[in-house]
């Protein structure tokens, strides 16, 4: 199942967007990824406990600097303004329509205007806190279950088993330095962009303390050396005996749970206020414009629901002097190997396949063993996985990403820019086959029968113009013609210049005095 689009967001939604959300949510893993980075650098060990999270956050980081870029280049909020501004004409045509819609565009103005106000303090939330230091969250998942430990001792033990099981899976893949790291430094962001007036209360007592003052690492190395929840060693020490009084006076839950009142006290109600106006204000604009566009067809964002879509397979230019075409090779694959890097690693069996060119019935007609495809399928986050069928209903590949300029399509959809990235069902049945060894389950597929690739609009073009030069019905006027020196000629669009000099002699002879154009340029049908 897909994730969620937002096709129909409003000029406002844009713009906040492009100048809130988008920078804020990239500034705070930016600070993320650079204190991964560096732990990463530095040992072995944290690099393996840490790819997986460190991809996660980047993934999304580099989004939405992607949709930020796509907005603008796409000139998203213009588009939008344009068409509110012609919503707001039509609906002042009439009575009618202004009692109607004509509190639709002022909802959603004046929603998006308080959801700016408090913006910030839930994505630093949702970024800095959720997301940030990994001590939050193991608080988030632990601390109602140690207020509400049962008296009972057998049902007690099983709860601190359970606990115990939590910590085991939190602290796997966990380095404290890092994270205390992370602590600092995200709770410094947090400090420096919200606006104190806006901040929880624990912030004014680190910037008044006398031993912290403001120092957001002598305060996170006072936490990470005290609380009990930094660590697997000391979690499981502080379980031989859980107090709840332990647990109140402890820093990183006091700071916790301070962020979290302070959002449940004074930003949910107003966040929830704010989502019940936008969806006021989105119903009736979207009523409306169905009635003012009522030939366009509007179909539903069909958020988290399964859907089709349907392209075609084909190369994108994506700018000036830029061209992708729509396959990789396996060529490409080893051009790109770095075994230094995890993300360009290629292992050594899958070497040797290459050297050998032992790609089997896998390979295309040229040889060539194709690893990925793009095509023009109208995808979202969530559909990673999701098979990719042919005109036939033949599974040909799995959608797993978007291109570069796709990120802004959760808004916006551009059609000639972007692209959905497919691995092949040829490279997968390759890697289970050849690669893995896994015969048994190619036995238990049914492969479909090779088909000859279909022709290109260029090359049905000049196949049709062939049949129709031996066809006695064809006649010169199913040509089109152009005006060349006062003389209407033919104008013959053939693949090759043989084939249409070919043409042109069948339909007309062969004489110096009789022209025809192919391509640019005028030429006779005389033969020499």
């Amino acid at each position: 199942f897909p994730g969620s689009t937002d096709r129909y967001l409003s000029s406002w939604g844009v713009q906040q967007a492009i100048e809130q959300y988008n920078p804020t949510v990239v500034k705070i893993r930016d600070r993320k990824l650079e204190v991964m980075r560096a732990h990463m650098d530095s040992k072995e060990k944290v690099r393996i406990q840490y790819a997986s999270k460190f991809a996660r956050t980047a993934n999304y980081w580099k989004y939405y600097i992607g949709q930020t870029k796509g907005l603008k280049r796409m000139n998203v909020y213009d588009q939008k303004k344009a068409l509110e501004d012609q919503f707001t004409a039509w609906v002042n045509v009439s009575d009618e329509r202004v009692e109607k819609y004509g509190e639709a565009l002022d909802i959603l103005a004046d929603a998006y205007y308080d959801n700016e106000k408090i913006n910030e303090v839930r994505i630093f939330l949702n970024e800095a806190v959720f997301q940030g230091a990994e001590v939050f969250y193991f608080i988030y998942r632990i601390q109602d279950a140690i207020k509400n430990l049962p008296e009972d001792p057998k049902a007690k033990r099983l709860a601190i088993n359970e606990l115990k099981d939590i910590a085991r899976e939190h602290f796997k893949d966990y380095n404290k330095n890092l994270d205390q790291d992370l602590f600092a430094e995200l709770m410094e962001l947090y400090n420096d962009n919200v606006p104190y007036s806006k901040q929880p209360d624990a912030f004014e007592k680190v910037r008044k303390h006398n031993y912290t003052k403001g120092d957001w690492h002598k305060f996170a190395a006072y936490v990470y050396k005290t609380s009990p929840f930094v660590s697997q060693s000391k979690f499981f020490a502080f379980l031989e005996r859980p107090s709840v009084y332990k647990l109140e006076k402890d820093y990183a839950v006091r700071m916790f749970n301070s962020i979290m009142n302070h959002y449940m006290d004074k930003i949910s109600e107003k966040r929830r206020e704010v989502r019940k106006n936008l969806a006021k204000g989105e119903r009736l604009y979207i009523a409306g414009l169905r009635e003012m566009l009522p030939n366009k067809k509007f179909y539903p964002n069909a958020n988290s629901t399964m859907r089709l879509t349907y392209g075609q397979v084909g190369d994108y230019t994506p700018g000036d002097a830029m061209h992708y075409d729509f396959i990789t090779t396996f060529d490409g694959l080893m051009e790109k190997m770095d075994n230094s890097d995890d993300e360009f690693m290629v292992p050594e069996r899958l070497q040797e396949l290459y050297k050998a060119k032992d790609y089997g019935r896998y390979a295309d007609e040229d040889g060539n063993l194709i690893i990925n495809f793009i095509s023009g399928n109208d995808i979202t986050g969530g559909n990673s996985g999701s098979p990719v069928l042919n005109a036939y209903g033949e599974l040909i590949g799995t959608a797993f990403d978007g291109n570069w300029e796709a990120m802004s399509g959760d808004i916006a959809f551009e059609n000639d820019i972007q692209r959905t990235i497919s691995v092949d069902a040829r490279y997968i049945m390759f890697i289970i086959d050849k690669f893995a060894g896994a015969t048994h389950l190619i036995d238990e597929m049914t492969i479909a029968p090779n088909r000859p690739r279909p022709l290109s609009a260029e090359e049905q073009a000049a196949m049709d113009a062939e049949d129709a030069m031996n066809d006695p019905l064809t006649i010169v006027n199913k040509l089109s013609t152009i005006n060349y020196l006062g003389q209407e000629i033919p104008v013959i669009e053939m693949h090759s210049f043989g084939s249409a000099f070919d043409l042109a002699v069948a339909q007309f002879g062969s004489d110096s005095n009789t022209l025809f154009y192919w391509r640019g340029t005028v030429y006779t049908t005389e033969k020499r």
